[in-house]
């Protein structure tokens, strides 16, 4: 049995069930802790009322991932001087002997020094439970002081990085950690706005998360979105809408085959641990994912991306044009058509309303509207250069609009809109020209305009293919983690593991498709 934890603060309620656990002499038998009387639930939720108003400590409940059961308390207790107390308990005899403690123990000191930036912990443990200095010894901690019952033990944070990065160091940033989130991908040489927090804060899909695995002076990292999988204990991972994918702060082909295996190892056991069935994952066309990720296998060619080269100059650049776009590029501005950057409140709502209307006349699903709030996130963050564009006709009407974001030499255009009654004109044509032109004066080398629907060489690709015949691969990767639970969500939602349909993970189909 491999249980999934998490763990949370410790709150009023949970002494409806912590009480018992006081007045069960099992679960104290190596401390100190011996009630003279048993212990009522109104003297625990007194006791736990006063001491969750102190500051100097903190207590978590342990929980099982699978249906948020309380099992245990975690704490850090007498904080000061960057220093604290540990004190664990597993209170449900049902959960003793399975690798609880030792989960809960490592998620409580990443806590106490990646957060809290704590120096020490120590903590006082009886010489006969064995099992308990089994897991604190596995975790680093070393005898400091030893009596004829009890021995304290101690552990220094630069110890426990050390350690842990000599043997590899796997931690989760969540999307509270801002800070974390933003300082890990600054470290990453090839990175783009799809891997921010903020970016990843706006998605409503799930839960964000930033897989982190350090050996030595090597990170990699890859952002993902955990979801529930309906009326199952099992989770998926998927990414963000866009190109993602892992990210390092070496070039990906660079890194050794040991911290490869290892960074594979680290993964999958996460996996297994979280009850993962299934990560799904868009890659990036620039960054040479492919080959890492096929190390794990799953790794499917999707189609292709369209590239404009913005290292060549502008006159080179146009003569790749089709010949009808460049004669409807010049027609638009001989026409009085412009484009301007702008931000004004009313701006943005006019491109959430032209985007809005352009999804309803595609039929796009819900996950592709968005409200002012989302862009002006976007157009707002201090991490992400965004900008909004519009084309104006000669009496100054805005008709066509685009989000551009500019990361590590890449502009992209992210979300594109055109007011129906202008679609015959094509004024997005003009936009992909400026937009080629505000790209070179803010640095950028290529403008990714990006595949057709679903990557397939359509008439949307076609399209793009009238500015550049510059492609680069695209790939997503698809890998099971739990083949049996995969292959008995398919039998429950009736779906043919050998269906010809291009989705993924196919248990999901039936829920798309409504």
């Amino acid at each position: 049995m491999n249980e999934s934890i998490y763990l949370r603060p410790l709150v009023l309620d949970d002494a409806t069930t912590s009480y018992k656990w006081r007045n069960n002499p099992d679960v104290w038998k190596y401390s100190l802790f011996n009630p003279k009387a048993p212990i009522t639930m109104e003297q625990e939720t007194a006791w736990l009322e006063e001491i969750l108003m102190r500051s100097d400590q903190k207590r978590f409940a342990i929980c099982l991932t699978k249906n948020e059961k309380y099992i245990g308390n975690i704490q850090l207790i007498d904080i000061s001087d960057q220093q604290a107390e540990f004190h664990l308990f597993i209170g449900d005899p049902d959960y003793w002997g399975k690798g609880i403690g030792t989960k809960a123990t490592k998620l409580i000191l990443d806590y106490a020094f990646f957060t809290l930036n704590l120096n020490n912990i120590r903590l006082d443990v009886d010489r006969k439970n064995e099992a308990a200095i089994k897991i604190y010894r596995r975790h680093g901690f070393i005898s400091i002081d030893s009596a004829e019952r009890q021995m304290v033990m101690k552990i220094a944070r630069e110890d426990y990085l050390t350690n842990k990065k000599l043997s590899g160091l796997t931690y989760l940033i969540t999307i509270d950690q801002e800070v974390e989130w933003k300082n890990l991908v600054k470290k990453t040489i090839n990175y783009d706005f799809y891997h921010s927090w903020t970016y990843h804060s706006l998605d409503s899909t799930g839960i964000p998360l930033l897989f982190v695995y350090e050996e030595g002076d090597d990170i990699i990292g890859i952002p993902l979105i955990k979801r529930e999988i309906q009326d199952s204990e099992y989770y998926d991972l998927s990414s963000v809408y866009g190109y993602s994918g892992p990210i390092s702060n070496k070039a990906l082909h660079s890194l050794s085959s040991d911290f490869v295996c290892n960074f594979k190892r680290n993964f999958q056991e996460f996996l297994k641990d979280e009850k993962i069935v299934t990560v799904f994952s868009r890659l990036h066309p620039f960054f040479g994912q492919s080959d890492l990720m096929k190390e794990f296998g799953g790794v499917v060619d999707n189609g292709k991306v369209v590239v404009l080269d913005l290292l060549i100059t502008l006159e080179q650049q146009r003569k790749g044009y089709r010949e009808n776009v460049l004669r409807s590029v010049k027609q638009l501005r001989k026409k009085g058509y412009y484009v301007k950057e702008t931000s004004t409140e009313d701006d943005i709502n006019n491109f959430a309303l032209i985007y809005k209307l352009n999804m309803l006349r595609v039929g796009a699903s819900a996950t592709y509207y968005f409200d002012y709030a989302y862009y002006k996130a976007l157009l707002d963050s201090d991490e992400i250069d965004a900008r909004l564009l519009f084309v104006y006709d000669k009496n100054d009407y805005p008709i066509c609009g685009t989000i551009v974001v500019i990361t590590n030499g890449i502009i992209q255009a992210h979300l594109i809109g055109t007011r129906e009654e202008y679609l015959a004109v094509s004024p997005a044509r003009l936009l992909t020209d400026e937009i080629t032109i505000i790209g070179r004066l803010l640095g950028a080398k290529f403008f990714n305009l990006g595949g057709g629907l679903g990557f397939k060489e359509d008439s949307l690709f076609t399209w793009k293919t009238g500015f550049s015949h510059l492609t680069l691969n695209y790939s997503s990767w698809r890998y099971v983690a739990n083949e049996k639970v995969y292959q008995s969500l398919l039998i429950k939602q009736e779906i043919e593991i050998d269906t010809e349909v291009d989705f993924f993970p196919l248990y999901r189909l039936q829920a798309i498709k409504a």
